[in-house]
């Protein structure tokens, strides 16, 4: 076969492929759609995933369905679905421990750039600090002073190893000088279960989780990891402002597909995300869980991913964090 007829084939062969993805996303979806979420029910990945499955539902006419996969910090939940069709019937909703559990393993079946196609972020989850009342401190520098004269003897609990509430346990224990052991947790429904029964005195968890059970006066909050304030808990100090500058360790959440998902398929979703955060009844939800929207392009949530990567590696080697 000579070069040009070659070249001729190959052209043909590239343009029915291209042909075949734009029918497949032109007839997407046909059938229902999987949001897998890594975690157990309860926590704010659930609950996120459960608004934008509602929303799908009804925008795009299929059922969509949530299934939690919990374990090791999102990894089982994330190998499942890159292992899944790359059809975008089956995706992940994913908080930004996404870009934390493999610089933390250090060895994980998937890479988390080139093995998924991001969506969408959905929304950010303020981290909160929040305590027993049994704690003998009342106010952050006052949990510091306390946990730097009584080495070893504050444990902290979060929803999971790999999460962003966890890193900033972690982080905190660094910057700060103190001592302090991690207890991890499945999920955020158990740990906040022994939290508030007293097992546990310390819990770094997201304002959904936290802010409610202090509003109700039976957790004390102490601090929030983000950069600002949250509206949710405006009388809450950030860390950073509390004597150390930079600390910024809020979390997200966002919808992955399978890598090789077709761009006409994740253009779809994005679309449906973004149309789904625009009503007031999705923001309303969003912040009875003390969550605010985002959305956006899925290139600009790539590019908080790899950002997210280069800056939760450099503290996880920095500091020594291990899992």
């Amino acid at each position: 076969m000579s070069l040009a007829a070659t070249l001729n084939k190959g052209a043909l062969a590239v343009a029915l492929l291209i042909i075949a993805a734009a029918a497949v996303a032109q007839s997407f979806p046909s059938k229902p759609i999987k949001i897998v979420v890594p975690f157990p029910p309860g926590g704010g990945t659930d609950v996120m995933a459960r608004v934008m499955a509602e929303r799908f539902q009804v925008s795009m006419g299929q059922p969509a369905l949530v299934e939690n996969r919990p374990g090791a910090g999102g990894v089982i939940g994330l190998e499942y679905v890159y292992r899944s069709e790359h059809d975008g019937y089956t995706i992940v909703m994913m908080p930004s421990n996404h870009a934390i559990i493999g610089p933390l393993y250090g060895k994980v079946p998937f890479d988390p750039i080139a093995d998924f196609a991001p969506i969408a972020l959905i929304g950010i989850g303020h981290g909160v600090i929040g305590g027993h009342p049994s704690l003998p401190a009342r106010t952050f520098p006052e949990l510091i002073a306390w946990a730097k004269a009584n080495p070893g003897k504050l444990n902290f609990a979060s929803c999971g190893i790999g999460t962003s509430p966890h890193l900033a346990g972690e982080t905190l224990k660094v910057v700060a000088g103190i001592n302090m052991m991690h207890i991890p947790y499945k999920g955020c429904a158990s740990a906040l279960a022994d939290v508030l029964g007293g097992q546990v005195p310390l819990f770094f968890a997201t304002a959904a989780i936290l802010v409610p059970q202090i509003k109700a006066g039976k957790l004390r909050g102490f601090a929030v990891t983000g950069a600002r304030r949250t509206s949710f808990a405006p009388e809450l100090p950030t860390v950073a402002e509390s004597g150390y500058p930079g600390f910024d360790l809020d979390g997200w959440f966002g919808l992955l597909a399978p890598g090789r998902t077709p761009k006409d398929v994740v253009a779809k979703l994005n679309a449906e995300v973004n149309k789904a955060l625009a009503r007031q009844d999705v923001k309303d939800r969003l912040a009875a869980q003390a969550n605010e929207p985002l959305g956006g392009t899925s290139e600009h949530f790539a590019e908080v991913i790899r950002a997210d990567l280069a800056r939760f590696g450099k503290l996880i080697q920095d500091f020594g964090i291990k899992p």
